[in-house]
C-alpha cells in the first residue's frame, strides 16, 4: 500500500525542513513538497534536488494558503494513483515507524482519516503518556501528522479554498463527518512540533498554556472557526465561539505581548467570520 507526504513550505528554515524530510523520507513512497511562493526557493530547490528519495517540488509565485495549497498536494498523489497522504507542517517532525503503526489501522470502519498524538518542542509535561496504539474516534485533529484517505478527500472535493491558514483542519474533519466518515487518533507519539512560542505560565496557582501566535494567525483563528461553525451548526455554535474569542482577548491581554494588536485582530476575525459566505469553495477538482 503506497503513502506519499505532502509538505507546504513557506520560507522554511531548511535546517529545520531538513530534518522533517530525513524523519519521514523512509517511511513513504514519495515526498510532494508544494512552495507557497516562498523567498528563499533557490535554497529549497537545491535541498529537494539532494533528497536521495523519490520526491518533487511543485510552485506559487505567489501564496495561496494552506488549504489550496494541500488540494494542490492532493491532485497531484491522486493522480499518480496514491490512496493515502500524510500531510505535514514544514517544521514538523515525526517521530520513527509512524506510518508502520498507521498501516496496522487502515480497516478502521469509515476511515478518513488518522492522527496521532504530537509533543510541543516549547512545552515540557511530564504528564504526558502515550503509546500503547489503542485507537479512538475523534471530533477534529490538525492537518500535521496526519494521515488522510483520499478516496474520502475526493468524496468532498478537498479542502475549503476559504481558508487560507488555521481551522483547515478542523473544518474538514466536518466535512468528512458530514460525508458519513470517521476522524481518528492513535495513542502513539508519533509527531513532534511547534506551535506558535508556546509557553506556560502560572496563575492563581493554575499552569495556563499560552500560544504566543502572531496577530495574524488570531485574525484567521477568529474568522474561520466562526465561519466553520456557521457552515455546520450541527457541530459547532456560533455564539459559543464568539465568546470562546473574547476569552482569548482576555487571555493576550494578562498574558501576551503586543496586546492591542492582536486583541483587534480578533475582532476583525469575529466580524469577518460573521460576514463570509457560507458557500463552499472546495478545491480538489476545478
Amino acid at each position: 500500500m503506497k503513502v506519499t507526504a505532502g509538505i507546504v513550505l513557506f520560507n522554511p528554515d531548511i535546517n529545520r525542513l531538513k530534518e522533517n524530510v530525513s524523519a519521514i523520507e523512509s517511511q513513504v513512497d514519495e515526498i510532494i513538497f508544494f512552495d507557497n511562493g516562498s523567498k528563499n526557493i533557490s535554497e529549497i530547490k537545491i535541498m529537494v534536488a539532494g533528497i536521495n528519495s523519490e520526491s518533487v517540488l511543485l510552485t506559487s509565485s505567489k501564496n495561496i494558503g494552506i488549504a489550496q495549497a494541500l488540494n494542490e498536494i492532493a491532485r497531484y498523489a491522486i493522480k499518480n494513483k496514491y490512496k493515502w497522504l500524510l500531510t505535514l507542517d514544514q517544521d514538523s517532525v515525526v517521530y520513527p515507524n509512524l506510518i508502520a503503526q498507521y498501516k496496522k489501522k487502515l480497516n478502521l470502519p469509515h476511515l478518513g482519516q488518522i492522527s496521532c498524538k504530537r509533543v510541543d518542542r516549547n512545552i515540557k509535561d511530564d504528564n504526558i503518556t502515550f503509546n500503547d496504539c489503542s485507537v479512538k474516534e475523534v471530533k477534529y485533529c490538525i492537518t500535521s501528522g496526519t494521515l488522510i484517505n483520499l478516496e474520502a478527500l475526493k468524496k468532498i472535493n478537498g479542502f475549503d479554498g476559504k481558508l487560507f491558514i488555521d481551522w483547515v483542519d478542523n473544518e474538514v474533519c466536518c466535512a468528512l463527518r458530514k460525508a458519513g466518515y470517521k476522524t481518528y487518533e492513535l495513542n502513539y507519539k508519533g509527531l513532534l512540533q511547534e506551535m506558535g512560542k508556546a509557553t506556560f505560565s502560572v496563575f492563581l496557582r493554575k499552569k495556563i498554556y499560552t500560544p504566543n501566535y502572531p496577530a495574524i494567525r488570531y485574525f484567521y483563528n477568529a474568522r474561520n472557526s466562526i465561519y466553520t461553525a456557521r457552515k455546520y451548526p450541527t457541530e459547532e455554535n456560533v455564539c459559543i465561539k464568539v465568546l470562546q474569542q473574547c476569552k482569548v482577548q482576555i487571555h493576550i491581554i494578562i498574558f501576551e505581548k503586543n496586546k492591542l494588536k492582536k486583541f483587534c485582530s480578533i475582532a476583525r476575525g469575529i466580524r469577518a467570520g460573521l460576514g463570509l459566505s457560507k458557500y463552499h469553495d472546495r478545491g480538489l477538482y476545478e
